[in-house]
């Protein structure tokens, strides 16, 4: 089926958390109808997640609020992890050797993330409608009928489609008979936002390893730090005390920090595990509400706002009637074994630095021997950044005729040494702020060039990547009259794209819009790609070739 019929083709996203509102943003930057709402009356003061990786900092980067979200986080670029009440030294792992184009982790409260967020949602025309519960669903082949709950009283109304990133006690997820499958005896945690007095670097994560479990520092803005602490179990009063935090925290991380001023400290218990499928129809989960695991790796929101940019763009496609629903298949056939992955990591991880007696010797001295090798480091920092995640298998994507190197379905590749068709800088991923798809082609051809734009009509942008300057060009951010050429072009005397792409100088690359490679050839061919969009994508009124 197409599109939502005679349905709204609204999106109803459920939940105005980090997750929710990328989706939301998301959603409605590509085109799509949507309408935000959230259980809480007014948004958390919490600091709770804060870390940004920087595979979400790519994606934020595409949604243009990186920036701003930079300027009210600390940068972070080394995770540390430590042994014994000592804390002698086991690895260090920096980000700098990442390949990202923003080789660094950011530390900043959610509240700062969902504001951020909240501000572009707003510029984008989309309201969180705060107090308002979703309190039962039922769907059909043209839609969804919801119940609603606000203090207005009940509201039924019927959307096309339903996100369902209402974190870990999800109404949605209920509401479709869908519950986390995992291990849930748990691990407690204390949680603490205080001021820290220190003289340790604040660019640095630190992990400590000792016989109770995993213990870490995460350094925020205006000299607070987050602890995560790992206890057996909760403590007789709840809650723990600020003098509480600073024993535990003297104990497990040595007399490094002095702290005061205590925003939020919490006990807090973490399961593991995620849901069976992430779609239900026309109900799809995103984030907290399909998979759950330990906070120690600083994973949970990213990979649930990696969720969400996964899922915006293909519900975009649907909810418009540009593409097919099949194609929301390919959400949880590329999401889920991400969410899968990230649940056994942190699971090993917390379980490893819990480990005691011989064991645990035999632990510290691998992690000793193990951070001698640069490369373990790096692979460490990749891991924990998401930067190495790819969709090779995916049922949405396909090519690789010719291709060496990059394969469908791994990140697009970003390099350096580009330039636009004025002489000025130029990234690939800064054309992704252009909604839809990017075609990138070194054929130099401006008739294939005609030809890719007749195919990818208003699906996105065909973007010619270019030796030299043309001749005689347009400015880059302007298209002609009657849209056959003009448009963005890349310069790239080195070759680089050719390369790092694997295309060679007669290739093609769809780049979908969350930054993925969608499809690949070493030969541009329209009708080829025309066949793709139709058949892995499902997008109809894909034009001829």
């Amino acid at each position: 089926m197409v599109g939502s019929g005679g349905a709204s083709s609204t999106v109803l996203v459920v939940g105005a958390g980090p997750v929710g509102l990328t989706a939301a943003c998301e959603l409605a930057r590509q085109g799509a109808r949507v309408r935000l709402v959230d259980a809480l009356p007014e948004p958390t003061e919490q600091s709770r997640a804060v870390i940004v990786h920087a595979r979400t900092q790519e994606h934020l980067a595409a949604m243009g609020v990186l920036d701003e979200l930079a300027g009210r986080a600390v940068e972070i670029t080394a995770v540390e992890v430590r042994s014994g009440a000592a804390g002698t030294l086991r690895l260090r792992a920096s980000t700098r050797g990442i390949d990202s184009r923003y080789p660094r982790a950011l530390d900043t409260p959610q509240p700062v993330t969902e504001a951020v967020l909240a501000g572009l949602a707003a510029r984008l025309g989309v309201v969180v409608e705060r107090g308002v519960r979703l309190t039962d669903l039922t769907q059909d082949d043209g839609g969804v009928d919801v119940t609603l709950e606000s203090v207005a009283g009940p509201e039924r109304a019927r959307v096309g489609w339903v996100v369902g990133a209402d974190g870990g006690h999800s109404r949605v997820r209920a509401a479709v008979g869908e519950r986390i499958e995992g291990v849930f005896h748990g691990e407690h945690f204390l949680f603490a936002d205080v001021a820290a007095a220190t003289t340790l670097p604040p660019d640095t994560i630190r992990l400590f390893a000792g016989a109770d479990g995993v213990s870490g520092a995460f350094p925020m803005p205006d000299g607070r730090t987050r602890f995560l602490i790992q206890v057996p179990a909760p403590g007789p009063s709840g809650d723990p005390t600020l003098a509480e935090v600073q024993r535990l925290v003297d104990e497990r991380m040595g007399e490094h920090w002095r702290l005061g001023d205590a925003r939020w400290l919490v006990g807090f218990e973490v399961h593991h595990g995620q849901v069976e499928r992430y779609r239900h129809g026309r109900v799809l989960l995103a984030g907290d509400a399909a998979h759950v695991h330990s906070p120690a790796g600083g994973q949970g929101m990213n990979t649930g706002m990696q969720d969400a940019v996964n899922l915006a763009w293909k519900l975009a496609l649907v909810s418009t009637g540009r593409a097919g629903d099949a194609l929301l298949d390919s959400y949880h056939a590329e999401r889920h074994p991400v969410g899968a992955a990230v649940v056994r990591q942190t699971t090993r991880l917390t379980h490893a630095v819990a480990t005691q007696g011989p064991r645990g010797h035999l632990r510290d001295v691998g992690l000793l021997l193990l951070g001698h090798l640069p490369a373990v480091g790096e692979a460490v920092a990749a891991s924990l950044a998401e930067v190495r995640l790819r969709y090779r298998g995916s049922p949405a994507v396909g090519g690789g005729d010719g291709v060496r190197g990059a394969c469908p379905g791994d990140h697009a590749p970003d390099p350096a040494g580009l330039s636009d068709a004025d002489g000025g800088p130029a990234r690939i991923g800064d054309l992704l702020r252009r909604p839809g798809h990017l075609l990138l082609t070194t054929c130099l051809s401006p008739t294939s060039h005609d030809r890719l734009r007749a195919v990818l009509g208003g699906l996105g942008t065909v973007v010619p990547v270019v030796p030299a300057p043309p001749a005689s060009t347009r400015p880059s951010t302007q298209s002609a009259p009657d849209g056959s050429s003009g448009g963005p072009v890349l310069v790239d005397p080195g070759g680089v794209v050719a390369d790092r792409y694997g295309i060679g100088h007669d290739g093609a690359a769809l780049i979908r819009p969350d930054g993925y490679l969608g499809y690949l050839s070493a030969r541009t061919d329209p009708a080829a790609v025309a066949r793709h969009l139709a058949e892995r994508e499902h997008l109809v009124g894909v034009g001829g070739a």
